[in-house]
């Protein structure tokens, strides 16, 4: 019994290590969303699928802001980005049938591997009221550029409205 209880520690301490060495190779990256308050940057935009989009020069910058706003509606001009400097995430939930629905691009890290981009996304609770309008959330930040490959982590979560 004892032994099986040293392999158990021992399993756990080297599981610990392990993830404890990875996070202390991760490097925090400022991160600056489009929209200063904790929603999503628009609500109502054409991207009716799931994106996850890394852009890095100014030709993608305009065709991904472009598909935003409908073809009709005039195009607000895209903020400038330095793209020598910056880079944009750009990450859509996809088309959702009411309203409640959120995205935000909540942090990023570099490391050996790479750059590691957290978003969060939220659905409403069953007790939610919400707007019976389609949605499609989106949500954009800068981050410094980095020309590695960047991977999505997503937390999901519903609100509880109760």
């Amino acid at each position: 019994m004892r032994s099986l209880i040293a392999s158990i520690c021992a399993l756990l301490a080297v599981g610990c290590s392990s993830s404890l060495d990875e996070a202390a190779g991760h490097t925090p990256l400022k991160v600056t969303r489009l929209s200063s308050d904790p929603i999503s940057f628009l609500y109502a935009s054409q991207l009716r699928q799931s994106e996850r989009l890394v852009i890095r020069d100014q030709a993608a910058w305009v065709a991904a802001w472009s598909s935003l706003w409908p073809a009709f509606a005039p195009i607000p001009a895209p903020p400038n980005v330095d793209f020598s400097r910056e880079m944009i995430v750009l990450v859509a939930m996809g088309e959702r049938p009411t309203g409640g629905y959120t995205i935000l691009v909540d942090s990023a890290a570099a490391s050996a591997s790479g750059v590691t981009v957290w978003i969060g996304t939220s659905s409403p609770g069953l007790h939610c009221v919400t707007t019976q309008a389609f949605t499609q959330p989106v949500d954009i930040a800068r981050l410094p550029r980095i020309d590695a490959a960047v991977r999505f982590a997503e937390t999901t979560k519903a609100v509880d409205c109760e």
